[in-house]
C-alpha cells in the first residue's frame, strides 16, 4: 500500500526483527528492576501506577489481558502458533490459581481467549455477568469497576465510566454477540459506545476525556489522557469492521465520522518526533510510548480498512519509527507509564511511574504488525 506525502518508511527487516524480540520479552516479562523502591512509594504507590498484580503475565487483570490481544494479532500476521501455544497454558495456570473478581478490567483477557474452545464456557459465563451482574451507573453505562486491593476484592468506582471501558469489555460484548449472534449482546455493546462517546467526547477538541462522574455531573480533571485516547483510537475501528453488517448505515457514519474527529485531533497535537505526550495538550508532560502505539495501530488499521483518509498514514508511520528507537536491544519497550487511575489533578498523570509494562509490549506488537501492511 502506497501512502502519499510519506519519505522514508519504516525499514521491514527492523520492524520484523524487533516484532521477535518485543514478542520473546512479553513473555518473559517479570517485575521491574527497581520494584522495591516502587514498593516504598507506601500510601503513594497507587496514585503514582504501581499495582503489583499490573507487571509481567502471571496474573489475570487488563495488563495480562492486553498482553495476550497483541499476541493474537501478532500469529495471525505470521500464522504461526504462538498465540495459541501460549495462551492455552496460560489460561490453564490461571484457573490452578483461582480467577479475580469479575470486573471491567478482569473481562481484559477474555478478548482474545474467547477464541479458544477451552475458554467458551467461561466466556459465557462472562458475558452473563456483564448483562446482569455488573453494576450499572446512571443512563445504564458499565461501571467501570476495577480489582480491589486483593483480587477478590472490587473497587466499585461508583457511578463512574471511563474511557478503557471500550477496549476492556465493550468489545467483547459485541464479539460474543456476534460470535452467538445474539442481537441483545450486540445492542448492549452498541448503548454503552454511545453512551461512553457522550460524555467523554469533547466536541472543542475532537478529544476523550478520561472518565465522567455522574454523580458529580464532571469529567474529574478533564484530563486528555494519550493511553485513554489510545484505546478508543484503536478500540473504535475493530468494533466498526466487527459490527458493520450489523449498524444502521447512519450509526455506522455517525461512529465512522467519530473516529476521524479524533484522528485529526490527534494527529494536530502529535509531538515532533512522532509520539503523544501522556497529557496529549501538555508538552510538558512526558512522551508515553504504550498509547502512542495504539494510536498508531488505530490510524493505520483505520486508514487500511477505507475508514480514515490515506493520508493520516504517514503521520502514524511517523509514531512507528519512533516506536522502533524505544525498544532497548532485549526488546524491552521503554517509556512506558503504568496503571493510571483518574487523576484528582491533571498533575497527577505527569507522576505515573514509567516501567515495562506487558501492554506496552502488545501495543508494540499491534502497531508494528499494522505498519507492515504500509511495507
Amino acid at each position: 500500500m502506497t501512502v502519499q506525502g510519506y519519505g522514508q518508511k519504516p525499514d521491514k527487516a527492523e520492524i520484523i526483527s524487533k516484532l521477535n524480540k518485543v514478542s520473546d520479552k512479553l513473555l518473559k516479562l517479570d517485575r521491574p528492576d527497581n520494584e522495591a523502591e516502587l514498593q516504598n512509594l507506601g500510601e503513594d504507590a497507587g496514585r503514582r501506577g504501581y499495582f503489583a498484580r499490573d507487571f509481567g503475565m502471571e496474573e489475570w487483570d487488563w495488563p495480562q489481558g492486553v498482553g495476550l490481544y497483541g499476541l493474537q494479532k501478532l500469529d495471525r500476521h505470521f500464522a504461526d502458533g504462538r498465540y495459541s501455544a501460549y495462551a492455552k497454558p496460560w489460561m490453564s495456570r490461571q484457573l490452578e490459581k483461582g480467577l479475580p473478581s469479575c470486573n471491567i478490567n478482569t473481562t481484559a483477557p477474555l478478548l482474545s481467549l474467547m477464541e479458544l474452545a477451552e475458554a467458551e464456557e467461561l466466556s459465557l459465563e462472562w458475558v452473563e455477568w456483564l448483562m446482569n451482574g455488573l453494576p450499572r451507573t446512571n443512563e445504564q453505562g458499565y461501571q467501570h469497576v476495577t480489582t480491589g486491593a486483593d483480587k477478590s476484592e472490587v473497587t466499585l468506582n461508583e457511578n463512574e465510566i471511563w474511557i478503557d471501558t471500550l477496549f476492556m469489555a465493550i468489545l467483547f460484548t459485541a464479539k460474543m454477540g456476534v460470535k452467538y449472534d445474539k442481537p441483545e449482546w450486540r445492542q448492549t455493546s452498541l448503548h454503552q459506545l454511545l453512551l461512553h462517546i457522550k460524555y467523554l467526547y469533547d466536541k472543542k477538541t475532537g478529544l476523550f476525556y478520561h472518565g465522567w462522574h455522574f454523580t458529580g455531573r464532571h469529567n474529574f480533571s478533564e484530563a486528555f489522557w494519550c493511553r485513554g485516547n489510545g484505546w478508543f483510537s484503536l478500540g473504535l475501528p475493530e468494533y466498526l469492521e466487527l459490527m458493520r453488517p450489523y449498524l444502521d448505515e447512519g450509526v455506522f457514519t455517525y461512529l465512522q465520522q467519530v473516529l476521524q474527529a479524533q484522528a485529526e485531533a490527534l494527529l494536530a497535537c502529535q509531538g515532533a518526533d512522532g509520539l503523544w505526550h501522556t497529557l496529549l495538550d501538555d508538552p510538558d508532560s512526558y512522551t508515553e510510548t504504550s498509547g502512542s502505539a495504539a494510536i498508531a495501530a488505530g490510524v493505520l488499521h483505520g486508514v487500511r480498512r477505507g475508514l480514515l483518509p490515506e493520508e493520516y498514514a504517514a503521520l502514524a508511520l511517523k509514531t512507528i519509527q519512533a516506536v522502533l528507537d524505544r525498544i532497548d536491544e532485549e526488546g524491552t519497550v521503554l517509556g512506558v507509564s503504568g496503571g493510571t487511575p483518574i487523576g484528582k489533578a491533571k498533575e497527577d498523570y505527569k507522576g505515573i511511574i514509567i516501567a515495562p509494562m506487558a501492554y506496552g509490549q502488545a501495543m508494540t506488537l499491534v502497531a508494528l504488525g499494522e505498519a507492515l501492511h504500509y511495507c
